[in-house]
């Protein structure tokens, strides 16, 4: 065995020989081939044929101490059968030792060799040359070069080691892009953090599985939320907070059969796909399963044991589930039903619909029930008046009035269709109803399923029916969910194109429920955009979520469109909404939804409305803050010349002054930020970049303080 020195490997003219040598056109196939298993078949051929060599292998690291055989090329059967799959330790055989001294070792007399392995002796091996593949820092592998009928004449002489060096680094770079490639490919699709699959690969898994799935055994997803897993980030850190989401990952894999799929949606929210289910009783202890394993304290590195219960919301697949976001929103929609019923020792779940009936002859017929409409105000907080009335479908059977969560998954895409022409009938009509007994000046707003888009003849039956009851199309709103890519595709686009020439309004519904894209949501031909409920419902207790609502009313501003904020619960969250500008809202904190009889008497209640003042002192706080703050920070930005200063002795605005008063600690920040704006306002021709960036960290940590206060309780001391 011999080492050969590193400075006869390709360079100067020595590498212009070499690729002389291997000639153009095998560059130029190596160079265009993708396959990398036909790479090596190529560049290996050639190694053999310019050393007089019976064939070659690639022999790749696997793991720090180990090495395989990953592909060979024109050996005898015994060695091949013996390669395939073959792993041996990194110190072991020539390969080892080529790796350790980090140079080409060429042995002629391989059987006679202190390093010979006997497996490959009784295999024929004579000789062989072995070239590390890759820089010191990155080693790969090697690339074994091999003689079995007769041992070479003499070494590899500095031409030809040229060749075999020039075929190691085209082969490191292959092996380079193959791993880039690769790796591109698991962040695309892969959660750094937990390694499940994201919410972009589950969908299309989740498409694939549908299309898939047996009549006899459809699939079920259920949606997972952590309960409680805000205040561990807050009170014990990120790092905390991230290694419990690990800790769940790995439950959940564990709790789910070897044939379903697991992922994560994002921050604290997970899916499982239940490949086949059996009907409504194996669902129901599939979700027993989820909720014992998930329902256990997660015990921290320091010792302490939180608890982070699961809600969890299921939803079958069925006629009624048209794609996989179609699905993921149903099962959603029973999570939040689930939150919040936790017992000991056992998480929360929710079913969205019961298990997909099988269908008869009779599976396009009517209705399952009697349809019935109640409607909903959207109000108007500044000028106190009602905007429009929703439409919401109810179907009544026999004595039992069931809401679209109770009913949606039992329709077929024909009963679908079916259920928005009866509502837009029956809404369009009942205005029409309304005008004659004087109730003029009402609007309508019908949802419509993305799907539905998809109907040629959508934008005319709309404007006949419009016509038929004497109404102008201004005074109806079409309110369509944004899921995935449908709104994009040519025949959706030509619809609501056609729908707003006529004068239809056109509104993006739950925005944020799904996975909205900015791009597709400017480029539609829409009049507002409805915030989910669920960044609005909880956000009295969750302050973070204001900032996000915030952005979501900057965004409507630079789309100039209307913005609708859903889930308007109760007094407190009013005052919020009305603190960040909002002026539109729906929600019980309003009114709830009312069959027609009922509708005059709710619009004398809310022609008297008037807002309440319910003392949520942290969160009108943290909302002056923020808009302040962003005011300021704007000013600084644009035109600091005109930036004024608080006096020194200058009274705080009252609700924050309340707030601070229980929070010490933020009390002194936002005295830091007062001193700082006024050092800013007097030096405003200078850099203000430093002090800008840590003004700005002092009203994040006020606003943090202020977050954790409202949820840890009204005692924040």
């Amino acid at each position: 065995m011999r080492h050969l020195d590193p400075s006869i490997l390709p360079s100067g003219a020595a590498g212009a020989q070499a690729q002389a040598q291997v000639g153009t056109e095998v560059i130029r196939r190596l160079a265009a081939q993708r396959d990398l298993e036909r790479f090596f078949e190529l560049a290996a051929a050639e190694a053999a044929r310019v050393l007089h060599a019976d064939g070659a292998a690639l022999i790749e690291r696997d793991g720090p101490s180990h090495l395989r055989y990953r592909f060979f090329q024109g050996l005898p059967e015994d060695y091949r059968r013996l390669a395939a799959g073959y792993r041996f330790e990194i110190s072991d055989g020539t390969a080892g030792q080529a790796l350790r001294c980090g140079e080409p070792v060429f042995t002629a007399d391989y059987p006679a060799s202190d390093h010979a392995m006997p497996d490959f002796v009784r295999c024929g091996l004579r000789a062989n040359l072995i070239v590390p593949v890759g820089p010191l820092d990155d080693r790969r592998g090697v690339i074994a070069v091999a003689w079995f009928e007769r041992a070479p004449a003499h070494e590899p002489d500095a031409e030809q080691l040229a060749v075999v060096a020039m075929v190691a680094d085209l082969m490191y770079w292959a092996l380079h892009r193959q791993h880039l490639e690769h790796s591109l490919q698991q962040q695309a699709r892969h959660d750094p953090l937990t390694g499940l699959p994201n919410r972009r690969y589950l969908l299309g898994q989740l498409d694939t599985m549908l299309r898939q799935q047996s009549p006899q055994a459809p699939l079920a997803v259920a949606w997972l939320d952590l309960d409680g897993f805000k205040p561990v980030n807050d009170l014990h850190g990120h790092e905390q907070g991230d290694a419990v989401l690990g800790m769940f990952a790995e439950r959940l894999r564990g709790a789910v059969r070897e044939n379903d799929f697991v992922a994560r949606l994002g921050g604290d929210e997970f899916a499982a796909v239940f490949a086949e289910v059996h009907g409504e009783q194996e669902l129901h202890a599939l979700l027993d399963r989820l909720s014992e394993r998930l329902n256990r304290p997660y015990r921290l590195r320091s010792g302490i044991a939180v608890e982070c219960p699961a809600s969890i919301g299921a939803a079958w697949a069925g006629a009624a589930s048209l794609d996989a976001e179609a699905l993921l929103r149903d099962a959603d929609r029973a999570m939040y039903l689930a939150k919040g019923r936790h017992r000991p020792g056992q998480a929360a779940w929710r079913v969205f619909a019961v298990p997909p009936p099988r269908l008869g002859a009779d599976a396009h017929a009517e209705l399952p029930g009697q349809l019935e409409l109640h409607y909903q105000p959207v109000f108007d907080l500044d000028r106190r008046r009602v905007v429009r009335l929703e439409s919401l479908a109810r179907l009544r059977r026999d004595a039992q009035l069931l809401a679209p969560a109770e009913f949606l998954g039992q329709l077929d895409r024909r009963q679908h269709r079916q259920l928005l022409h009866g509502v837009l009938d029956a809404s369009l009509h009942q205005l029409a109803q309304w005008e004659l007994q004087g109730m003029g000046g009402l609007c309508v707003s019908v949802n419509v399923e993305p799907h539905s888009l998809g109907e040629p003849d959508l934008a005319q039956r709309v404007a006949e029916r419009l016509q038929r009851h004497g109404l102008h199309p201004s005074r109806l709103t079409l309110e369509i969910l944004e899921r995935g890519e449908l709104l994009s595709r040519e025949a959706a686009l030509r619809q609501l194109t056609l729908l707003r020439a006529m004068g239809v309004r056109l509104a993006i519904d739950d925005l944020g429920a799904g996975h909205s894209s900015l791009l597709r949501l400017r480029s539609l031909p829409i009049d507002e955009i409805k915030l989910d409920q669920a960044f609005v419902r909880d956000i009295a207790r969750n302050l973070q979520d204001i900032a996000f609502v915030r952005s979501v009313r900057e965004l409507a501003h630079g789309l100039h469109v209307e913005l609708v904020a859903e889930g308007a619960e109760n007094a407190e969250i009013l005052e919020i909404l009305r603190a960040l500008g909002i002026r539109q809202v729906q929600g019980w904190g309003v009114a709830r939804a009312v069959p027609a009889r009922e509708l005059p008497q709710l619009l004398a209640r809310l022609r008297h409305w008037r807002p309440v003042r319910v003392g949520s002192a942290l969160a009108l706080a943290y909302t002056w803050h923020l808009n302040l703050d962003s005011h300021i920070l704007g000013l600084l930005h644009n035109a600091p010349e005109h930036l004024r200063a608080f006096r020194p002795g200058e009274a705080l605005p009252a609700d924050l002054d309340l707030a601070l008063r229980e929070l010490p600690a933020a009390r002194d920040l936002y005295r830091q930020q007062r001193v700082l704006l006024a050092d800013m306002a007097r030096h405003h021709d200078l850099d203000l970049r430093l002090p800008m960036r840590r003004y700005r960290q002092l009203g994040e940590r006020v606003r943090e303080l202020l977050a954790l206060a409202a949820r840890m309780g009204p005692d924040p001391a």
